[in-house]
């Protein structure tokens, strides 16, 4: 089967509207050419409807995602071995904290059994005093540097995040 030489002119006119006389002529003597100008509106029209669920985005806005996401991977790459750093130092400080409290442990369960309400509405001092004397100064001192290593490892957390 082939194709009218004057098919691409009929449908040509049947898109614009400008018939010529010969056209319209030929139309009358070939049935693909008139199939092709009755079909030729509708298909135009139809080529125009764009009936997808998603339409695509615009190239500019993958690219520039394409690109965030580029920068965002080489950003988790550089902060890797701080993330590592930061991971063995909250491990290191509930090491120290856990140690602490296993080595004081009985000093320090005594002297909170010491602080009743009895003791503290009579003042006897007599065990807060001996509970606390076995609380020396270096105990109190690393109990600042822990405090304040917690702290500091906190506050880095929370304003690493922003």
């Amino acid at each position: 089967m082939t194709a009218c030489r004057l098919e691409p002119d009929v449908i040509r006119a049947a898109a614009t509207g400008e018939w010529t006389a010969s056209l319209r002529r030929h139309l009358e003597s070939c049935a693909d050419c008139a199939a092709a100008a009755e079909v030729g509106p509708w298909m135009e029209e139809f080529a125009r409807v764009d009936d997808r669920e998603h339409i695509l985005p615009d190239p500019a806005v993958l690219w520039f995602k394409a690109k965030l996401l580029q920068s965002n991977r080489v950003m988790d790459r550089v902060a890797l071995p701080i993330t590592r750093l930061q991971i063995g130092a909250y491990l290191a400080v509930a090491a120290c904290w856990a140690a602490l409290l296993t080595w004081k442990w009985p000093v320090i369960q005594a002297w909170v059994n010491s602080i009743k309400p009895t003791h503290v509405i009579l003042a006897t001092a007599s065990a807060q005093t001996a509970a606390a004397a076995s609380l020396s100064a270096s105990f109190f001192a690393v109990i600042v540097m822990l405090s304040s290593a917690t702290v500091f490892l906190a506050m880095h957390t929370i304003l690493a995040e922003e």
